[in-house]
């Protein structure tokens, strides 16, 4: 293979912040499921008895019955090795269900005791103050109760917290830390594992909630004529008239307005115009309130919103207004908020738990706005605080392991680069078909406009699509690198989350691509405890300045999401403005590049003619054609399926691609319940040859949950993932947790790499 891909300085390490074996000591004994494995065998004997007696359809109601938890009927045609087999399979249900029963009873004050650790306590308080106070605080304080529908129920969700906090590589503070890699130039070991000598957190103001703040800042009458008025980079302003076409907006100029336009880039506040003309500041604002209205006009207070320091910038932007009541009100609102952040930071759960409603009072005293939202989501909880921890982890590899890790890994992204690339050809053609054969340039807000999926009559935009194999019945394959074609020569860059699963024997490691993001490793949130801030960003500019197919790469600058923000730090491109901090100060607008339509799709140019490369910074984006077809050449990961309901495990060169995966009906666990329940799930596990511990997905809901199939808590929550699909989907658990190699004195750890790969054009400088 002629292309290679290179591993960056420096990468992320992304780990579970409870070790696993937490969650694995939540599953019943090796005992009792050799015990149910003969449980099994039985039933195989009692359908093959039944089969002798009646075929296939006295087999099929012996096993719709038992699939129920009842008795198969006697009848007096039966033989006598039925009559046996029934009489030995009953006797070793009813002793492995009431040794289940047993079991679970251990396991459920193994379970509240687990919940009842000060950490885990504390974590669940973070994700979700609601779930704390509501649920989690009255299982501990309420004792033992019985084993009812409603005990399961909030056993359920305590399992819930768990297996996210034991399994899942997030990032949220020392649940789900963050820690960082580097490669070395020392070849005495592979993966070294060293103390990181940083361990703390940082406690940040919601990005939602900082911007609410500074909206309150606005509506202070006193201060609004000394915040700055910008104009909209998206309008066009000539004699008479301002217009953005693409947004069919049109605003009439009286000869005030152009007065005010004309001094605002010198004199942007509406006091500071005021005196330019030699108007009341007053008339000014009331001259500038309709061309605010239109959005020609953008009036707020101005901070900095891709920084980890986006609290403190709003505070000094309010620091630098005139002296008065409203200036020294905020001033002291907002320094009483970050004192109580700062000890919020520092203090325990006892504290915590009463520091948040006094932030919380302060914040909706302030601006209006209730503190929290999406109240009660796991994933998904909008409190006015986020929190991020350091690993006490680090991570460093030796040259040798590097080099075997770049090797085992060029093959799987030079299939995704292919893949990438087929799939941006795809788009590309169908821009051009929507476009059709005679447009003429167009700016790209325009072209944004024109191509919106609610404007493309029968549109055929949607995500990438999955490639199908042909089920062969194996439970692992490997596929050429080629089968999907190759790339065009060129650079490329790649972020993928690498896992690493140690080989049984002690030699090395396995390698894993888990997921390929078509993105730069760039200073962002993940950077909350690098304190290299150059060395990290150089990971990404090295190849950016000296790659020739980095040159035309522009970013495309989008508003930031919660905590997530990103730092290009080349040329940028605003698209969509309706704020005033999306107004980015050397950035090229819509109105500087044009989109050429060509025979093989839409072609981005600046000013001057030449070609340019969007940079795509959220992943969605990715697969979003308008945009993804002007992005710089796309590597994605290929989704493999079959179309039966098995997928192998599949490598490409030296990498594992794809876990195996199975897809079943959810109604085969919708209705059993309890041992009946574990039944039905240990049947499934035996005829696909499932794992113990599998992560599941259902038709309703897109994050994956880890199904410990040993577990009656996990089986619960299975079964309630189950009730409202149609479909699930099954995936091995990969590295399994024999393969965690990630230590300390509490156990084992799942962890995750993220990773910046490029492919150099020529020989790399």
């Amino acid at each position: 293979m002629s292309e290679t891909w290179t591993l960056g300085e420096l990468f992320v390490l992304r780990h579970a912040g409870f070790p696993f074996d937490w969650l694995e000591s939540l599953g019943l004994s090796s005992d009792l499921l050799a015990q149910t494995s003969q449980l099994l065998a039985d039933e195989d004997a009692l359908l093959a008895a039944a089969r002798a007696d009646g075929g296939d359809a006295e087999a099929q109601a012996v096993q719709d019955a038992l699939a129920l938890g009842r008795e198969p009927a006697l009848k007096a045609r039966n033989s006598p090795a039925f009559r046996e087999a029934r009489t030995r399979y009953l006797a070793s249900r009813q002793s492995l269900q009431s040794r289940y029963a047993e079991e679970r009873a251990v396991l459920r004050r193994n379970l509240r005791a687990r919940a009842a650790d000060p950490s885990i306590q504390e974590a669940v308080f973070l994700s979700s103050p609601a779930m704390f106070d509501n649920v989690w605080s009255r299982y501990l304080n309420g004792g033992e109760r019985p084993d009812t529908s409603d005990a399961r129920r909030v056993e359920r969700q305590v399992y819930t917290y768990l297996q996210r906090f034991c399994a899942k590589n997030e990032t949220t503070s020392f649940f789900g830390p963050i820690s960082y890699g580097e490669r070395t130039s020392d070849d005495g070991y592979d993966v070294r594992t060293v103390p990181s000598g940083n361990t703390r957190r940082r406690t940040f103001f919601s990005f939602w909630a900082v911007t609410e703040l500074a909206r309150a800042v606005m509506r202070e009458r006193t201060l609004r004529p000394h915040l700055p008025l910008r104009l909209n980079p998206l309008f066009t302003v000539t004699p008479g008239r301002a217009t953005c076409a693409p947004l069919k907006l049109d605003v009439p100029l009286s000869a005030q307005a152009e007065q005010l336009l004309s001094v605002l880039k010198e004199h942007p506040t509406p006091a500071a115009a005021a005196r330019a003309l030699g108007l009341a500041t007053e008339d000014v604002e009331r001259q500038a309130l309709p061309l605010v209205k239109t959005a020609l006009l953008l009036w707020g207070l101005p901070f900095r919103p891709n920084d980890f320091g986006t609290f403190e910038s709003v505070r000094e932007a309010v620091a630098a207004l005139p002296e008065s009541d409203a200036r020294a009100r905020w001033l002291e609102r907002l320094d009483m908020l970050a004192r109580m952040r700062a000890d919020f930071e520092t203090v325990d759960l006892v504290r915590r738990r009463e520091l948040l409603p006094r932030l919380e009072a302060t914040f909706t005293e302030a601006t209006g706005k209730p503190a929290r939202r999406g109240e009660g989501q796991v994933y998904a909880d909008r409190l006015i605080l986020y929190e991020e921890a350091s690993s006490p982890f680090r991570l460093r590899f030796g040259a040798r392991f590097t080099e075997e890790l770049e090797a085992a890994l060029t093959g799987a992204l030079e299939l995704s680069a292919a893949y990438g690339e087929k799939v941006q050809r795809g788009f590309k053609e169908q821009v051009r078909d929507a476009l059709g054969p005679d447009e003429a340039p167009l700016d790209l807000l325009d072209y944004a406009v024109r191509l919106r999926p609610d404007n493309v009559s029968g549109s055929r935009f949607s995500p990438v699509p999955p490639v199908f194999l042909d089920d062969d019945g194996t439970r692992a394959r490997t596929l050429p690198v080629d089968f999907l074609g190759t790339s065009t020569p060129g650079g490329r860059y790649a972020l993928p989350d690498v896992c690493l699963a140690a080989k049984q024997d002690g030699s090395g490691f396995e390698v894993m691509l888990a997921r390929v993001h078509h993105h730069l490793l760039l200073w962002s949130w993940l950077s909350a405890f690098q304190p290299e801030r150059e060395r990290y960003a150089s990971v990404a500019s090295r190849w950016l300045d000296a790659d020739p197919a980095a040159r035309g790469l522009v970013g495309l600058s989008i508003r930031r999401r919660n905590k997530g923000f990103y730092v290009y730090p080349g040329r940028r491109l605003v698209y969509s403005v309706s704020d005033v901090l999306d107004v980015e100060e050397g950035a090229l607008t819509p109105a500087d590049v044009k989109v050429r339509p060509t025979p093989q799709g839409p072609v981005l140019v600046d000013g001057k003619g030449e070609p340019l490369h969007l940079y795509l910074p959220l992943d969605d984006f990715s697969s979003y054609p308008p945009f993804a077809a002007l992005s710089h050449p796309q590597v994605l990961h290929a989704p493999l399926r079959t179309k039966g309901n098995h997928l192998p495990r599949l490598h490409i060169g030296g990498a594992l691609y794809q876990r195996e995966r199975w897809e079943l009906a959810a109604e085969r666990f919708s209705k059993p319940t309890g041992f009946d329940l574990f039944l039905a799930v240990q049947r499934e596990r035996r005829a696909g040859g499932w794992p113990r511990f599998v992560f599941m997905r259902s038709s309703k809901e897109r994050k994956p949950y880890l199904i410990d199939t040993s577990s009656p808590f996990a089986l619960d929550l299975l079964s309630h993932l189950a009730r409202e699909a149609e479909r699930l989907s099954v995936e091995e658990m990969y590295p399994a947790p024999e393969q965690l190699w990630l230590k300390d004195s509490r156990g084992r750890y799942t962890c995750e790499l993220r990773m910046q790969f490029t492919r150099w054009t020529g020989p790399r400088t």
